[in-house]
C-alpha cells in the first residue's frame, strides 16, 4: 500500500483513480439486472472561479477532482444567498471563501490536473443529514472489513466491521487517533446484500490485489464513491490494527495475488463467497427491510442502544416470508445482532502498552 501511495500503480489504477473517468465507465454496468447508482453530475470545472452559487446550487457535494484522503471534498448545503454549510467540516463559507480553499486544494496536489466536480448530495438511510461512507477494503474477490464512516461528526465516527460484516473491537482488534476519530456504533446497511455484491465485482474490475471501494447506502440502494488504491488512514498511521488482524490481510493479500496470476485458490467459507456463488438476479431481487423500519431502528441502535440492532435482527428473518433466500438472511440477521451486541458492550480504547498485553494474553488463550 505504501509502494501504492508513492508510485501511484498501474496505468488501470490511475484511471480507475479519476472519478469522472469511472463514472462513465459505471454508467450502463449492470449486476443482476440493476446498475448502481452514480451521483448526478452538474459540472465539472477547471478553474475555482467557475464556483458560483448558480453552480452550486442548495444541496452539492464538491470534491477535488484527482486528490485522495477526502482533501477537498465539501458537502454544502445553502443557508443564505452566497452563504454554505459544510457538514464534512461543520462549518460555514462564504463563497470566496470556498474558492480559497479549494485553491489551497490544489496546491496540495502539485502536477495534478485542476479540476473540480459538483455533483448530488445523497441521502442516506443511516442517521444523519451525510450519508454514511461504507469503505470496503477488498482482496479481489473477498471483503477483508469495512469502515463504517459517520461524517455528521467532527472528528468522524468510524467503526470497523469484518468480512461478514460483524463489528470488529476497538482497542483489541484495532486503534485509532483520537484527534482524528471517534468510535461509532456499528450499523449494518439496509442494502448490505447489493452493497457488498457491488464491491465484489467493482474489485475485480481493477488489476490490484488490494483496492478499498468506497460506497454508499442511500434511500435508493448502492451508490458509488470512489476507488482507493491506498488508503490514507493506514498510510499515516490515523489507524493500526492487532497482529491477527494483520495476518489475515496477509493471507487474503496472498490468495488475491494468486488469483490475479490465474492460480487456483480454494474459496473461504465467508460472506464473499456465499454472494459469489448466489445467482446475481437472486441478490438484487432479494427483499429488504422497509426504508421507514429501517430507519426507525438505525436511530434508535446508533443514539440510544442495543434493542435498535436486535429489532432489525428481527425485522430481517421476517423477510424470509417475502421469499428471502435462507443462507444470505442468516448472514444478516446475525451482523445485526452483533451490531446490537457491540453496541450494549461498548467500551474504551485500551492504552497501547496494555492492549499489546492483552493480545498477547488473548492469542495464547486462543491456541
Amino acid at each position: 500500500m505504501t509502494a501504492e501511495f508513492w508510485n501511484r500503480g498501474s496505468q488501470h489504477r490511475r484511471d480507475l483513480s479519476n472519478k469522472t473517468y469511472v463514472h462513465q465507465l459505471l454508467a450502463e454496468k449492470t449486476l443482476g439486472g440493476e446498475r448502481i447508482g452514480l451521483p448526478k453530475q452538474h459540472a465539472v470545472l477547471t478553474s475555482t472561479n467557475q464556483i458560483t452559487s448558480d453552480v452550486l446550487g442548495d444541496r452539492v457535494a464538491l470534491k477535488f477532482a484527482n486528490g485522495w484522503s477526502a482533501k477537498g471534498v465539501m458537502l454544502l448545503e445553502r443557508i443564505d444567498a452566497d452563504l454554505y454549510y459544510d457538514h464534512m467540516a461543520l462549518r460555514e463559507w462564504t463563497l470566496e471563501g470556498i474558492r480559497e480553499k479549494q485553491d489551497s486544494v490544489a496546491t496540495a496536489f502539485p502536477g495534478k490536473k485542476a479540476e473540480w466536480i459538483v455533483e448530488e448530495l445523497l441521502r442516506g438511510a443511516q442517521p444523519g443529514a451525510v450519508p454514511f461512507d461504507y469503505k470496503f477494503y477488498m482482496f479481489q474477490g473477498q471483503i477483508g472489513m469495512v469502515a463504517q464512516i459517520d461524517r455528521n461528526y467532527s472528528p468522524p465516527r468510524m467503526v470497523k466491521l469484518d468480512g461478514d460484516l460483524k463489528p470488529l473491537v476497538a482497542g483489541r482488534d484495532y486503534i485509532f487517533k483520537p484527534k482524528d476519530l471517534q468510535p461509532g456504533v456499528p450499523v449494518v446497511p439496509r442494502s448490505a446484500v447489493m452493497l457488498s455484491r457491488w464491491a465484489i465485482e467493482l474489485a475485480k474490475m481493477t488489476d490490484a490485489p488490494f483496492v478499498r471501494v468506497d460506497l454508499y447506502d442511500t434511500d435508493d440502494g448502492p451508490y458509488f464513491g470512489e476507488f482507493t488504491f491506498s488508503s490514507g488512514a493506514e498510510f499515516k498511521r490515523t489507524i493500526t490494527y492487532s497482529q491477527e488482524v494483520l495476518d489475515y490481510f496477509d493471507a487474503l493479500f496472498a490468495d488475491a495475488e494468486k488469483t490475479l496470476k490465474g492460480e487456483a485458490v480454494e474459496p473461504r467459507r465467508s460472506w464473499s463467497t456465499l454472494l459469489q456463488s448466489t445467482n446475481a438476479e437472486v441478490l438484487a431481487a432479494h427483499p429488504r427491510i422497509s426504508l421507514q423500519q429501517y430507519q426507525r431502528f438505525a436511530k434508535f441502535l446508533y443514539h440510544r442502544g442495543s434493542l435498535g440492532g436486535f429489532r432489525l435482527a428481527q425485522a430481517q428473518k421476517s423477510l424470509m416470508e417475502d421469499g428471502g433466500d435462507k443462507a444470505i438472511n442468516d448472514y444478516l440477521s446475525e451482523a445485526h445482532s452483533s451490531a446490537g451486541r457491540r453496541a450494549l458492550a461498548r467500551r474504551p480504547q485500551l492504552p497501547p502498552g496494555l492492549r499489546k498485553i492483552v493480545g498477547k494474553v488473548y492469542r495464547r488463550l486462543r491456541r
